[in-house]
């Protein structure tokens, strides 16, 4: 099982995973969860990447070849045993799931939605300074009529921006719901990427589905 940090609250309704990025540690972003979910509504769980490197940890690895598939295969699995595990424990069911995750985080995350054998596939995703990543059994018509955040800094000197762009638009296409926010800032997970993030969970508790596609 990956070892998580959590912040709950008194009667959890929704569940929401928030996957760290290449090399981080999940403390950092448990402890910005004020500036995403002030109210308390969300159950927030903060895995830490199963794999280690001398960056940190990480999910997977990407070299000249590109991402290490078995890697990324293992990390979605463990990921997948996690989400059922917490979701049997409280009750709450996958309708009520979102998976949200930070640069190599986001990639993850997004794998969740895109990739079949990932069960129970999470009700919303949101992808935070991420990618689509370059996976196997990445299927984008599973995404359809599910919402999805995209969230880019237009200086963020890791993930091209372009990288989010083409991600929202193959999105799109596909027949998901994206929401496309293109912010201030580079590659942090600091209140330019939190903002949109915050007004997304918010519309998503009020049972709307947000939809801004990009341009």
């Amino acid at each position: 099982m990956l070892h998580t940090i959590r912040r709950d609250t008194d009667r959890p309704e929704r569940v929401l995973f928030v996957l760290p990025g290449y090399g981080d540690f999940p403390k950092y972003f448990l402890e910005r969860v004020d500036e995403f979910d002030p109210e308390r509504r969300w159950l927030v769980i903060v895995p830490e990447p199963r794999l280690q490197s001398a960056a940190g940890p990480i999910w997977y690895s990407v070299d000249e070849n590109g991402i290490d598939q078995s890697a990324f295969s293992g990390s979605l699995d463990a990921l997948s045993d996690c989400v059922s595990q917490t979701l049997e424990e409280t009750g709450i069911g996958s309708d009520r799931l979102v998976i949200a995750g930070f640069s190599q985080g986001g990639a993850l995350a997004l794998a969740s939605l895109l990739v079949p054998s990932f069960q129970p596939m999470p009700n919303a995703v949101a992808v935070l300074a991420g990618y689509l990543a370059d996976h196997d059994d990445i299927n984008l018509a599973t995404a359809i009529d599910r919402p999805v955040l995209i969230a880019h800094g237009r200086d963020d000197e890791t993930v091209d921006t372009i990288r989010g762009r083409s991600a929202a638009k193959a999105l799109d296409r596909s027949g998901a719901i994206v929401s496309w926010s293109e912010v201030d800032g580079g590659h942090r997970f600091g209140p330019d990427l939190l903002a949109p993030f915050r007004l997304w969970l918010d519309e998503l508790v009020r049972a709307e589905l947000p939809h801004r596609p990009i341009a």
